[in-house]
């Protein structure tokens, strides 16, 4: 019975004591519920905020220590069941598993106990991370920092005057990886037209080229190279200077390349402009028969024309100038001393005085002596700074001997003159004598023809009355003929006066001397044609705007009134036509009177000028034939002259010069 009973008891769960104390079944129950569950959660959340945790590396032990108290509180929980259902095999593989779960955390974190031993501790923390906001702090400094270098960076980067712009480097070639605005201003093109593609995509062929090999040229040397160069940019060709700047990796190697370029077109268009005007000006100084010299502040020549060479014989050296007068056998006018290097107008010119027509004298080893006459002055810059000086030289070698030669003929012709003077004098005192006879001459001629003119003309107008009187005493006795006769007579009588009156007026022509005045000749002419009383149908037209000039007025109506006269009286019928015009010249008046009668013949054109020459016999036409004599006589004695233009059946016109 006791045995029994001790059996039951060895096989009676450990929990059974209890059931004399119920009050401890239920702390039982309570406390191992608690832990089972504590021992459940703790795991689960170990692990959740570990994986939560990512900055907290995730090791095995955990999960070693994770299972541990799995494991624990599955023991528990198992308590609580065994506690009415003894059946201690599998708690006891419990206790086994959890055991051994156990030792391998304990191991794992002995192995473990060197690392945590050195992990920081609470105050370390706090330092770390204390050091870790400051580290943060100078971050976010530097940050700020490099973002404002950026920004400064940026702004120099698009806003600089120069065109900038990033070329990497390939093993297939050049990359453009980018221009600034200025760049995109000056060249039209945009980042987008340019990155990521090479020289050949953007220039043509033989720009490309050249620009590829002065990358190169920069990769190469791997130093900055700066360099002029012409791109077509709009439409048009463009000049840059550029530099190139190589950017070298940690093993020195050129990976980019760092460009910057500026506009020169115009001063490159400038620089050929100021090349055109310094050919332009240099050919004009070569082909000048003046020699021109020029030398900086230092005295060393910086102008030297081709007839300075010529001069001299020699091209120019860059010698002192103490040396000067020797190099290029400078000497004083007399061609035998030496010039001194204060005497050089050169250097004078260059010390500050300003040479006037000084003369100085060239006598190189080969070629001719030559005599020179030197004008020069500084040169001073838009400051007033002298910058040097220049000096013009005029050969008067030829000009010098023509002065000696004339001086030498001087003397001669004064030998002569005074020789000649006792003959002029004594053929003066005969011009004076022949002067005074010719006067006598021409007041005894004015004399004659008054009264050869008056004694001629009275029997002519006697014969004349005589013939009225005949005719009007006759008057029914006369037959056809005789009446005839007596005109014919009267015709004879009118001509004998005419010829009178012409030659008086054609011998004073040229000797008589007319007060000037201020003469209108559309007045004159409206005279002249009043006078003359031309057909009631011819036309006389006065063609321009007449002058009105001071001139004498006698010989000038004289040359219209004959002209005139002698185109009513030569023309074929009662309603022609005369048209008088004029032309003003620099110093004279053309004046021109032309008709529409029948002509003259060209062989008839210098004749007609010829005193008492006619064209038509004189019984056929009433004429003298001096009255173009007169016209010509008149407008010579102005210094003019008179042509006419005329052929058969074409009209005639007159032109004679009258001076100013």
């Amino acid at each position: 019975m006791l045995s029994s009973q001790l059996g039951a008891i060895a096989f009676m769960p450990h929990g059974m004591c209890y059931l004399w104390k119920p009050w401890l079944v239920g702390l039982h129950l309570v406390s191992n519920g608690i832990i089972a569950l504590s021992y459940f959660s703790i795991p689960f959340t170990l692990v959740y905020i570990l994986r939560k945790r990512r900055d907290i590396p995730f090791n095995n032990i955990f999960l070693l220590f994770a299972a541990f108290i799995l494991f624990c509180g599955t023991c528990h929980a198992f308590d609580m069941w065994t506690l009415w259902y003894p059946n201690y095999w599998v708690s006891g593989w419990l206790k086994l598993l959890t055991a051994g779960i156990s030792g391998a955390t304990a191991i794992a974190l002995i192995v473990e106990i060197p690392q945590i031993l050195e992990l920081p501790s609470p105050k370390q923390l706090e330092e770390i991370d204390r050091q870790l906001r400051e580290k943060i702090a100078e971050l976010q400094q530097q940050k700020a920092t490099i973002y404002r270098q950026e920004q400064f960076l940026r702004s120099i980067y698009d806003n600089v005057l120069e065109a900038i712009f990033v070329v990497d480097i390939a093993a297939d070639g050049f990359y453009y990886q980018g221009f600034n605005q200025t760049a995109q201003t000056l060249t039209g093109l945009l980042d987008r037209d340019v990155v990521d593609k090479t020289p050949a995509q953007i220039f043509p062929p033989q720009a490309a080229a050249a620009v590829e090999q002065n990358y190169q040229q920069c990769v190469e040397t791997q130093t900055t190279i700066s360099y002029e160069e012409c791109l077509p940019f709009k439409g048009e060709d463009t000049w840059w200077l550029t530099t190139l700047n190589p950017v070298t990796d940690e093993e020195g190697k050129v990976y980019r390349i760092i460009g910057t370029s500026l506009n020169i077109s115009d001063r490159k268009q400038a620089e050929i402009e100021l090349d055109r005007d310094k050919n332009f000006l240099q050919a004009l100084l070569d082909n000048l028969s003046d020699g021109i010299v020029a030398c900086n502040t230092e005295g060393v020549l910086t102008l030297f024309n081709r007839a300075t060479r010529e001069f001299h014989g020699l091209p120019p050296q860059p010698i002192a100038a103490d040396n000067w007068a020797e190099y290029y056998d400078l000497y004083l006018s007399d061609g035998k001393t030496r010039m001194s290097k204060e005497e050089i107008p050169l250097f004078r010119a260059l010390k500050g005085e300003s040479v006037r027509d000084v003369e100085i004298a060239i006598v190189p080893k080969q070629g001719k002596p030559r005599t020179l006459l030197a004008n020069g002055d500084s040169i001073v810059d838009s400051k007033g700074a002298k910058i040097g000086a220049v000096v013009a030289m005029r050969d008067i070698s030829d000009l010098k001997k023509a002065q000696q030669d004339l001086a030498q003929l001087n003397e001669e012709l004064e030998f002569l003159v005074q020789r000649r003077t006792h003959q002029l004098e004594k053929v003066n005192t005969m011009l004076l004598a022949t002067t005074a006879q010719l006067e006598k001459r021409n007041q005894e001629l004015d004399r004659f023809a008054y009264v050869a003119s008056h004694d001629l003309k009275a029997p002519l107008r006697a014969i004349n009355n005589l013939s009225h009187w005949i005719e009007e005493d006759l008057a029914d006795k006369l037959d056809e003929e005789s009446q005839h006769h007596m005109n014919l007579m009267r015709g004879r009588v009118s001509r004998m006066e005419n010829l009178i009156n012409g030659l008086l007026a054609y011998s004073r022509v040229g000797r008589m001397q007319y007060e000037s005045c201020l003469v209108s000749v559309r007045q004159l002419l409206a005279d002249i044609i009043d006078s003359l009383d031309p057909p009631p149908k011819f036309t006389i037209e006065i063609k321009d705007e007449m002058p009105t000039f001071v001139t004498e007025l006698v010989p000038l109506q004289q040359v219209f009134s004959n002209l005139i006269s002698n185109a009513i009286q030569h023309s074929d019928s009662n309603d022609g036509k005369i048209t008088i015009s004029v032309r003003e010249r620099a110093n004279f008046y053309e004046f021109a009177v032309t008709d529409n009668g029948k002509g003259i013949a060209p062989e008839y054109h210098e004749k007609i000028f010829t005193i008492f020459q006619t064209l038509e016999a004189r019984d056929t036409k009433e004429s003298t034939g001096i009255g173009l004599s007169i016209v010509k006589k008149a407008v010579e004695s102005q210094g003019g002259r008179v042509v006419v233009e005329s052929e058969v059946g074409a009209g005639t016109t007159f032109r004679f010069t009258w001076n100013k």
